[in-house]
């Protein structure tokens, strides 16, 4: 045990194994709240505390990522992140962007709003569930722009070699842009291979909803300007002769436009100080002793596994199909076995295991899903997940 159940809210009674979609949240987040309402009443002195508090999660973020402070922005989402990233390069007719069909939809439709410009989104199909970094390069060409991966996918819980990965993308002189949601909080995450780094913080991360960590590597992307612009993008105010006059900050924080989701900031602040008190080379021995439990109990059951065996291939998501989704979820959640179920209609469900997992929880999952018939999905689920993800083709 990493850390006693009994420093979260409302778990007792609860096996939590649903990290990949909402995380319990720690009783000392109450304290993080009640200091930031105490802050905020204290005026022009407040403004500066939350300064110093976001500057100081954003030092935890870069140590997580292993990189420099500066480099890192807080926006309002992962989606945010991307989109910026679409208006924020400067396109030209011919080039091409290549994502994966097993990607979040926050990961391939922003793209879909540069096909008026002459710009086109290739979709790499899966194999056999995988994402194989041979099929991102047969789909990549001189005119391939950025390559847009999950490094661990939402939908599959594969993880992606990320040194292989950005030796590939940049061979071809291509730009990658890496989500690190279902990663950052409990594998290593090596930013600097990646050109921009985004990452929500409410799931793994232990944080809330609001906040997105943004991460621009300027070695690679020394000239990337903000698209979108407010008082907070200029390095000092305008002067009141030229008010449009500015020039843009130095550091990461020119693309947040105006004033960061600082509660959220001080929750993240309080989650980072959990994390790296746990250690993250402790939390992944951790996550993936437990998450080969669940892989290998389920095979032997009998379901359909879809999340590769290797531990380098994987995190803390174990994805398997099932013909009725709803009734697996419904059916462990009337047990208060929490896991989390389909999207988009694709009969795959989602068994995530985080530092505050035990064996017991592990034990009690399969105590209920015995109970549970194995089944299949009646249609080949490739095909069915095909046409799924064939309307981001079609959008924009």
């Amino acid at each position: 045990m990493l850390i006693n159940p009994s420093e979260f809210i409302g778990l007792e009674g609860i096996t939590h194994l649903c990290a990949g979609g909402e995380t319990p949240m720690f009783k000392s987040h109450l304290d993080s709240v009640d200091r930031f309402f105490r802050d905020k009443l204290l005026g022009e002195e407040g403004r500066g505390k939350f300064e110093a508090v976001s500057y100081r999660c954003k030092e935890k973020v870069a140590d997580l990522f292993q990189v420099k402070a500066d480099d890192i922005a807080f926006l309002s989402s992962t989606s945010e992140g991307i989109n910026l990233l679409v208006h924020a390069l400067d396109w030209k007719p011919g080039d091409n962007i290549v994502v994966a069909d097993v990607e979040f939809p926050s990961d391939v439709l922003p793209w879909t709003r540069l096909k008026d410009r002459g710009v086109e989104l290739r979709i790499v199909r899966n194999k056999d569930w995988r994402t194989e970094l041979d099929a991102l390069s047969e789909a990549m060409d001189d005119r391939t722009r950025l390559v847009a991966l999950s490094h661990v996918s939402y939908f599959t819980g594969q993880r992606l070699p990320l040194k292989e990965l950005s030796d590939m993308v940049h061979s071809h002189g291509a730009l990658l842009s890496l989500d690190v949601t279902h990663a950052a909080g409990v594998v290593p995450v090596e930013a600097e291979y990646a050109d921009i780094v985004v990452s929500s913080c409410y799931k793994w991360l232990m944080g809330v909803h609001g906040v997105g960590i943004f991460y621009w590597n300027r070695e690679r992307l020394p000239d990337l300007q903000p698209p979108f612009i407010g008082w907070h993008t200029p390095a000092l105010m305008p002067d009141a002769k030229d008010p449009s006059s500015f020039i843009p900050r130095k550091d990461a924080s020119r693309f947040t436009p105006g004033n960061e989701t600082f509660i959220g900031v001080y929750i993240l602040d309080n989650a980072l100080d959990e994390l790296h008190k746990i250690g993250i080379p402790n939390i992944e021995a951790h996550v993936l002793r437990l998450s080969r439990r669940i892989w290998e109990g389920l095979t032997e059951m009998g379901w359909e596994v879809i999340t590769p065996g290797a531990p380098e291939e994987r995190a803390g998501n174990v994805c398997f199909m099932a013909e009725d989704v709803d009734a697996v979820t419904h059916a462990l959640a009337a047990e208060n076995v929490l896991i989390f179920g389909a999207y988009g209609g694709v009969g795959r469900a989602r068994v995530s295991t985080h530092f505050y997992n035990t064996d017991a929880d592990v034990d009690r999952f399969f105590e209920v899903m015995k109970t549970i018939p194995v089944t299949r999905p009646s249609n080949p689920v490739t095909r069915d997940f095909t046409k799924s993800v064939k309307a981001a083709e079609t959008i924009g």
